[in-house]
């Protein structure tokens, strides 16, 4: 019987799931949101079908698990080395400024400075889970905000093991003297111990493993073998209070210096959609209405704080760091939420009676809240930057190195084409182009990447490649082809209606990262759009089919139909 009612209500939260995710598709908005609803809608403090929180959420527990080693197979150490400074510096300057808002709203609904401190603390907790999913749907997990965002969101999660251990510590320090701090003492080293065993079995552990399976040549065990890795990591860093969800990243970013990183995150994603779906309905049954109706005031007064207050600090801290407004920008809003280390928090601080219940509750409704708005509040972070870049004088600030950056020489006498975005796709491009002699621009806001092309001898800008005053140092008008290669699609379409404007006539070949932003694209004015996973299941076909020993003839006129209905229908308007 215990049995079945485990089944059931892991089943009414993956129907809640599916119900809501149908209907926030349906709306068109992201099907995270319809996760989030389902889950306070079957949640215990609605009326009407009631899942068990406790049943819920131990399963939940294992999505977020496999959501977090999916986002650690993403990234390498190399990566998050080239942000360490921004995500340092700027998580320091985060963690100082929330921490001085915790304690002026604590100030002013009565809570003590203790009382403050703790939601300070909390407040600069935002939601990796959450962002690391809505980057990966919107295909910016490789970008440059995306990278500071992770190293932030990284440093955010570590700082957890400190405040678990910090702040009983000084609520005992009145009562227990010095020997209250033992405890920060002692989980301290067993981070660094945890930190310095993950660190070897990445160098010569795993990738020996992972090698010797998969010579064996069984998908399962392959799969098996990694999913292992993850929850022994993931369990290994919950005993060591570093959490489950940090011990999971670690685990991923282990696997992605091995050579079978790609294949296991293929054979992972169904499970990890599954069991983060479950988890996002988890999140939802938290939010209390009743909570949120007799104490909306301090509800209300700390949303505004994450919302706006967050925001503002995080993108001026990136900011601060050198990197471009844009990017700012994009990290500010991306950050601009609490999440699920924020629920550890506030429990720690609830069971151990170190706050009263009304802060735990606050916290929990402004998460919920927060979370909710994420996907508009950092969908609204393109066309704010758009708004800003408007005004002559914000756009300076915004594009401080523009000016220093532009082209000495005429553009028309020694480029031909135009690359925008020096990411993984434009970097592909630019080496073809060197590689037959056609000179091009490229124009990105990686500093180190354009101080690289020039080295090499590459007509290179910095700056934001959707704004006008960058792109018309590139005098689009002499060239003979603009490819944007940027990441998200909302830049791109910028750019494309930027670049016809300065020059009607200059064909421009997009990239997308879904086929939904192909008409998009036309409407803008790409003469060609590029569908980035469809050609490669295109080339995949191909091979496939050559090995099978087809005709070249057969498979090139299978793949131009093929290739043909897609873009045609993608290109149609939706009845």
């Amino acid at each position: 019987m215990h049995q079945a009612g485990f089944l059931l209500n892991i089943g009414i939260a993956l129907l809640a799931a599916l119900a809501g995710g149908l209907i926030a598709r349906w709306v068109k908005l992201p099907v995270l949101i319809g996760y989030l609803v389902a889950g306070v809608v079957v949640g215990p403090h609605t009326p009407g079908i009631l899942a068990s929180p406790d049943t819920i959420h131990t399963v939940a527990n294992l999505g977020v698990v496999l959501l977090m080693f999916t986002v650690g197979i993403h990234f390498s150490l190399d990566e998050l080395n080239a942000v360490r400074r921004t995500a340092l510096v700027g998580g320091g300057v985060i963690l100082l400024g929330m921490v001085l808002l915790g304690l002026l709203i604590g100030a002013v609904f009565h809570w003590g400075v203790y009382g403050g401190l703790f939601l300070g603390c909390a407040l600069f907790l935002s939601s990796t889970a959450v962002m690391m999913r809505i980057m990966d749907e919107r295909g910016e997990l490789g970008t440059s905000h995306g990278a500071i965002m992770l190293g932030i969101l990284v440093v955010q999660d570590l700082s957890l093991v400190l405040m678990a251990a910090l702040l009983p510590a000084l609520a005992g320090v009145a009562a227990h003297g010095a020997a209250a701090l033992i405890p920060l003492v002692w989980a301290l080293l067993k981070a660094a111990l945890f930190m310095g065993v993950a660190i070897v079995l990445a160098i010569k552990g795993v990738p020996a493993l992972m090698g010797r399976v998969s010579r064996m040549g069984s998908q399962e065990l392959f799969l098996l073998t990694g999913v292992g890795i993850c929850l022994v990591t993931a369990v290994t860093a919950e005993l060591a209070g570093l959490g489950l969800a940090l011990g999971a990243f670690i685990a991923g970013i282990v696997v992605s210096e091995t050579d079978y990183a790609h294949e296991l995150f293929a054979q992972i994603r169904p499970l990890r959609d599954v069991f983060a779906a479950v988890f996002f309905v988890s999140v939802g049954m938290l939010l209390d209405p009743v909570f949120l109706r007799e104490h909306w005031p301090a509800v209300l007064c700390v949303v505004l704080a994450i919302v706006i207050g967050k925001a503002l600090l995080s993108a001026l801290a990136v900011y601060a760091t050198g990197h471009h407004g844009r990017t700012a920008i994009m990290a500010g809003l991306g950050l601009a939420q609490i999440g699920e280390f924020s629920f550890v928090l506030a429990n720690i601080g609830s069971e151990r009676k170190l706050i009263n219940p009304e802060i735990t509750g606050v916290i929990l409704s402004a998460a919920l809240i927060t979370l909710l708005l994420t996907p508009f509040v950092y969908g609204a972070a393109g066309p704010l930057y758009v708004r800003l870049n408007r005004n002559p004088r914000m756009s300076r600030w915004l594009n401080r190195h523009a000016e220093s950056e532009a082209v000495d020489t005429d553009a028309c006498s020694l480029a031909r084409v135009l690359v925008l975005g020096y990411g993984r796709v434009g970097r592909y491009v630019s080496d073809a182009l060197r590689a037959n002699e056609i000179p091009h621009i490229v124009v990105d806001y990686d500093g180190t990447a354009i101080a690289q092309l020039k080295q090499s001898g590459v007509i290179a800008i910095y700056g934001d490649a959707s704004s006008e005053t960058v792109l018309k140092q590139t005098q689009p008008h002499c060239l003979a082809l603009a490819i944007v290669a940027l990441p998200e699609a909302a830049t791109t379409e910028m750019a494309i209606h930027t670049l016809k404007h300065l020059a009607p006539k200059l064909p421009v070949v997009a990239r997308v990262h879904r086929g939904i932003d192909i008409p998009r694209m036309r409407e803008a004015g790409a003469d060609d759009v590029i569908h980035a996973e469809f050609e490669a299941g295109t080339e995949m076909i191909r091979q496939s089919l050559s090995r099978l020993e087809l005709s070249d003839s057969t498979v090139q006129e299978y793949i131009d139909g093929v290739r043909q209905h897609r873009y045609r229908r993608e290109a149609e308007p939706a009845a």
